[in-house]
């Protein structure tokens, strides 16, 4: 069996940090955030600066998780039309899973920043259907990319899990090659 990789302590804290907000969302003051914490407001100030810091830091570290747990997944994805169908699968996972990070994430507009890192997942996916020739090669990365955060982020917080919706944000950027694997999928598994 394969051990976990030991973390460090500042990692912990910040782990320790990620699942409190996880389990109680942001709306607490500091000296909540502290004794729900069980560390004293002085310790909460050393570890993280301020609330806002500390938001921050739960919210790299929520989207390093999610990129590392797909990351692990493509290992089984067959090519690049699997693997965005896996990570839009993934995204309504994080969606329904995390939902308060989804939802800060959503209200401030951060998921999507050029610091975090699902841009730069969708950008790569989709250079690799290019160079593999399943994705047409005049594809605008970064602009199929804001596409797809927003028909994604739309995608979840309406809950219309059809089919249809995740042929329509693959279909504009397919070539031939891309529609002929796309069919080969059962689409129902990943709505």
């Amino acid at each position: 069996m394969k051990k976990p990789p030991k973390i460090s302590r500042k990692e912990q804290k910040i782990a320790d940090l990620y699942r409190f907000y996880l389990n109680n969302g942001f709306d607490h003051t500091i000296d909540e955030i502290a004794t729900l914490m069980k560390i004293g407001r002085k310790t909460f100030y050393n570890r993280y600066l301020n609330k806002e810091n500390s938001i921050q830091m739960a919210l790299r570290y929520c989207h390093n998780l999610f990129v590392e747990r797909f990351s692990e997944k493509t290992i089984e994805c067959n090519h690049s039309i699997e693997e965005l169908l896996l990570l839009m699968w993934e995204f309504q996972q994080f969606a329904k899973y995390q939902a308060v990070y989804f939802q800060y994430d959503w209200d401030k507009l951060l998921f999507y920043t050029d610091e975090t890192p699902f841009r730069s997942v969708i950008d790569t996916i989709v250079r690799k259907g290019i160079r593999s020739y399943q994705i047409q090669e005049d594809v605008d990365t970064s602009d199929y990319s804001d596409f797809f955060y927003t028909n994604m982020s739309m995608y979840v917080m309406y809950g219309k899990k059809k089919p249809a919706i995740l042929r329509y944000v693959l279909f504009s950027i397919l070539n031939e090659r891309g529609v002929e694997l796309l069919n080969e999928l059962n689409l129902e598994a990943f709505a």
